[in-house]
């Protein structure tokens, strides 16, 4: 029965969907996610879980479930089982909601056998034994104390304390995308760059804004949204984390003016139009960068092109800049979203890979930052190993990069801990491979 608060699957529809799992069914299984976790994360039925997994129904009551899904499965307690998981199936996250082939009807969950004997063995686990790191997703990112002890790291080289440009990194591919979102801001382009979780997207657009700022005449705009943390909200609540066309344009407003946005969405937007053209003829250039643009709205993705093909004479009074997560991909879809074809038409699509042949690089530029030499704690063949686990299939025999700094580092944090843990005086290629 749903808890109080949630809504009902709709049964009649469901039952005369097919029997046909979705990848998402295996992955949950062999990660050894149960429904309940997912149903009290996504705020739905179990039921409408169950349906999801085994029909591949989609709850039309929870606005963005499949990005809610994605989410939940990239946060959760689990996430490193999902992440090792993915890379061994050769999938994408979005890979989940395809068809399986396979009813997996008499699978339990991965850890469902073994759990008396895993109670028994934590049971025997003394506390500040470096084994424990080993235990749980959640502690996979801290450093253990003998850990850095013993490689001489008088701090965690993959915190990302940004103080200045000199604390970030930039790959080629980073370097390139970065490129493009400067073209963008500075000569009136329309531009989203998509990217993974910790692909290092944040830190782009923080290195944008600062190069931005130097020349006065620039005016970099942040919509904004009402943050709900708690995933049980109402539904109601959950909308307002959303960016609509109010938060829009009430952004634009507010970050170029001492106006009062009017009432209207329509009175807003030609208050908009009044304030960019004035300023534009002062000398000024307008970018509005929308962080975790897949949260838009599809009213206020039709809205920015309205926005976009304002202008004055020959010249556009505005850059766009999109920053988003795969799910983003969907409004350029146009056999998903073919009214939104007049807005993804006008846009450059730009897709952050990982790290790839620059992933030596940049741990030898984390470790150097703190004092320290890669040399001293990876060998060569580490580092070649590593390479090897943050790579996938691209489903068309081509081996694509992973590598995405957060993960990178996540994974370098697990290297360091197993190294110490088996009394390894170094990262080897053997000490990745058991991690």
């Amino acid at each position: 029965m749903a808890k109080p608060g949630r809504k009902k699957t709709t049964g009649t529809i469901v039952t005369q969907m097919p029997f046909e799992p979705i990848w998402l069914k295996k992955l949950v299984v062999d990660c050894d996610i149960s429904q309940g976790e997912i149903a009290d994360a996504l705020d739905v039925s179990r039921s409408a879980i169950n349906s999801c997994l085994n029909r591949g129904y989609i709850p039309s009551e929870t606005p963005q479930f499949k990005g809610k899904m994605e989410a939940f499965l990239q946060s959760c307690p689990k996430r490193d089982n999902v992440f090792e998981w993915l890379l061994k199936n050769g999938r994408k996250l979005t890979d989940i909601w395809l068809p399986l082939g396979d009813d997996l009807r008499m699978r339990q969950l991965s850890g469902h056998i073994g759990r008396t004997q895993a109670g028994i063995q934590r049971s025997k686990l003394v506390m500040g034994d470096p084994t424990i790191i080993e235990g749980g997703a959640n502690m996979a990112e801290a450093l253990h104390p003998g850990a850095m002890k013993q490689f001489r790291l008088f701090r965690n080289p993959f915190q990302n304390e940004i103080r200045s440009e000199k604390d970030i990194y930039l790959s080629e591919e980073h370097r390139f995308m970065e490129a493009i979102m400067e073209d963008a801001a500075l000569h009136c382009g329309f531009v989203a760059v998509i990217g993974e979780v910790q692909a290092g997207k944040s830190i782009m657009r923080k290195k944008l804004v600062e190069t931005l700022i130097k020349d006065s005449k620039n005016s970099v705009i942040y919509p904004r949204s009402s943050k709900v943390n708690d995933s049980r909200g109402s539904e109601k609540d959950k909308q307002k984390s959303r960016i609509n066309a109010n938060n829009l344009c009430d952004a634009i407003i507010k970050d170029i003016s001492s106006e009062v946005p009017k009432n209207k969405v329509e009175d807003k937007v030609r208050q908009v139009e009044k304030l960019l053209t004035d300023r534009v003829r002062n000398g000024h250039r307008h970018v509005i960068i929308i962080e975790e643009a897949q949260n838009l709205t599809k009213v206020a993705f039709k809205y920015l092109k309205q926005i976009y093909e304002f202008e004055d004479g020959f010249k556009k009074l505005l850059s766009i800049i999109l920053i988003g997560q795969p799910e983003l991909y969907e409004y350029f879809d146009e056999r998903l979203h073919p009214d939104l074809r007049e807005v993804t038409q006008r846009a450059q699509v730009a897709e952050i890979q990982g790290l790839g042949d620059n992933m030596p690089a940049y741990l030898k530029f984390k470790f150097e930052r703190i004092g320290a030499k890669i040399d001293d704690i990876f060998t060569p063949d580490a580092i070649e190993a590593l390479s090897r686990r943050l790579a996938s299939n691209d489903g068309q025999g081509r081996t694509i990069s992973i590598a995405y700094p957060g993960l990178v580092n996540l994974y370098a944090v697990k290297a360091i801990n197993k190294a110490y843990a088996l009394k390894e005086a170094m990262v080897t290629a053997e000490v990745v491979e058991a991690i």
